[in-house]
């Protein structure tokens, strides 16, 4: 298993730097411009509504263009700190679809988090269980241009359950961490059940359910 310096898997730190790589690629890049220049013209009226207010009291106008600059102030400033708003997770992958949308095959699509921010202690507890560390099911994804690899789901939840029982071994957010290892496993074990085969998958923000439902058909597999 390969490392960084901060000792979180390469894997992991080179899927990250790709897809945000690809996301910048894919950004439309005039569409932000579009608010920085409706910032500048909307200050541009702010001032002569505020002289034509303390002049002749023309409340209305000042109104107006004082709520278009805080709405193009608030989508710049989005854009500028975009980056510091990523939440990464691990989720899971299936070569096909289990279950419906919104179905228990969900559980563990919202959650992961936690397997993310404890990623480097749930290597190392791995490697002392003798178990093939998580970061060996991942991270490939096709809608970023990569060939998945496919895992056997039974001998995923084998490292799933594995970590489950060894977490009071190690000093891990149990809280956090045993839910996302409970959600997933549920998850893997109904794959095992059905003789799907998955795959782990890093995705770069808190909630994106709308947005997995409008690339399935960018994807080979589903992720519930």
């Amino acid at each position: 298993m390969a490392l960084n310096q901060s000792g979180i898997p390469a894997v992991l730190c080179d899927q990250r730097r790709h897809q945000v790589r690809l996301h910048r690629k894919r950004m439309t890049w005039w569409i932000p411009w579009i608010f920085v220049v409706g910032l500048g013209v909307s200050v541009l009226g702010v001032v002569p509504a505020i002289a034509a207010f303390r002049e002749e009291g023309a409340l209305a106008r000042l109104v107006v263009f004082g709520l278009i600059a805080v709405f193009f102030a608030w989508a710049v400033l989005l854009w500028m700190i975009g980056p510091l708003l990523i939440r990464p997770r691990i989720v899971p992958y299936f070569a096909r679809e289990l279950g419906e949308y919104a179905g228990e095959t969900m559980a563990a699509f919202p959650r992961g988090r936690g397997l993310y921010r404890e990623i480097v202690a749930l290597e190392q507890l791995a490697q002392s269980l003798g178990m093939r560390p998580l970061s060996t099911f991942g991270f490939a994804y096709d809608y970023y241009e990569q060939q998945v690899r496919w895992h056997s789901a039974a001998e995923g939840l084998r490292t799933i359950e594995a970590l489950r029982q060894g977490l009071d071994a190690r000093p891990i957010t149990a809280s956090v961490v045993a839910d996302d290892l409970e959600a997933l496993g549920r998850v893997v074990r109904a794959a095992a059940d059905s003789g799907v085969d998955f795959s782990l998958v890093l995705r770069l923000h808190a909630k994106d359910n709308m947005q997995a439902v409008c690339t399935r058909e960018t994807r080979q597999g589903s992720f519930w």
